[in-house]
């Protein structure tokens, strides 16, 4: 079996080459790279196994009975314009952050950290965050993912939390933070917090209330729905008449694959269910199921298409 981190170069460099910006010393260097190493050579054929079978859904190589493939055009006009895309998305989450951040979980992976003044923290799957704790601060600087606080009071030593555009400080308290593409979120479960964005005056948030930051901008407190909101904990995942889009942002955190969307009709399907965090196959069985999608499983990626 070829080397994760093996995989992971040759990732990169099949990105690169079919990004249009490869120059000639670009791909004279990984050409030098995959005749280094039998190794190396593995590791790109399997990249570029990925490469031909996505050239083999956008042009099957024979006309497809009509029973075994439907509408072959909607996955095809997609996927050629979106190749590179693909290929990038299949490239490990965290290649870049794992290089600094001081502690990093993987897909699935829930971890506890007790820090250095008692505070305990715990990582959802597919988290990374580091912390600083000098000159009487105690800093912690979340890069992706989800992690819930449990802070040891000290008044003499705020906390703080930065997310993206989100800040937050505290000096004893319980709260949770997650931080996507869409913005980052905060759910107090004890005590109070402030929360604030650049340049804005801090917002108090108290036990029993969430609040997001999208766009840059704080946004108001809202009653928290901790059955849902914080089911991680408990080792469930909870949906209700949930965005699949969103569904599947979470469901990353659980499994391996990444998602992409072929059309933007399946993103606002609604999910309602109640499944164990370590049986993301359940969600995705009660997907195809259930509403009107259909999914491809690709190494590393799914592809999810409305059906009709």
């Amino acid at each position: 079996m070829t080397h994760p981190a093996l995989l992971a170069q040759a990732r990169e460099w099949q990105v690169l080459l079919h990004s249009g910006r490869a120059t000639e010393a670009d791909r004279a260097a990984a050409d030098a790279w995959r005749r280094a190493a039998p190794e190396h050579d593995r590791a790109l054929r399997e990249v570029e196994g990925l490469w031909a079978l996505l050239g083999q859904i956008e042009r099957p190589a024979q006309p497809p009975s009509v029973r075994v493939v439907r509408r072959p055009l909607r996955w095809a006009v997609p996927l050629a314009s979106a190749a590179a895309v693909l290929l990038a998305l299949w490239l490990p989450r965290g290649t870049w952050v794992g290089l600094y951040a001081d502690i990093s979980t993987g897909p699935g992976e829930v971890r506890e950290l007790r820090l250095e003044d008692g505070s305990l923290l715990t990582l959802n799957g597919d988290s990374a965050l580091d912390w600083q704790f000098v000159d009487g601060r105690r800093e912690i600087r979340l890069y992706r993912g989800e992690a819930d606080f449990q802070v040891a009071h000290d008044p003499r030593r705020p906390f703080t939390v930065s997310a993206g555009e989100a800040h937050i400080r505290v000096t004893g308290t319980r709260f949770d933070v997650r931080l996507d593409p869409e913005g980052a979120d905060l759910a107090v479960s004890g005590g109070r917090v402030l929360a604030s964005s650049e340049g804005r005056e801090p917002l108090p948030v108290v036990a029993g209330q969430q609040v997001q930051w999208r766009g840059g901008e704080l946004q108001a407190p809202q009653v928290l729905d901790a059955r849902q909101r914080l089911a991680w904990q408990r080792g469930k995942l909870v949906f209700r008449d949930r965005p699949l889009a969103q569904v599947f942002a979470e469901l990353e955190r659980s499994q391996g694959a990444r998602v992409l969307f072929v059309d933007d009709a399946a993103r606002a399907l609604q999910v309602t269910g109640v499944f164990a965090l370590d049986d993301p196959q359940a969600v995705l069985r009660a997907v195809e199921s259930t509403l009107p999608v259909r999914l491809v499983r690709l190494p590393g990626l799914i592809l999810v298409a409305s059906r009709g």
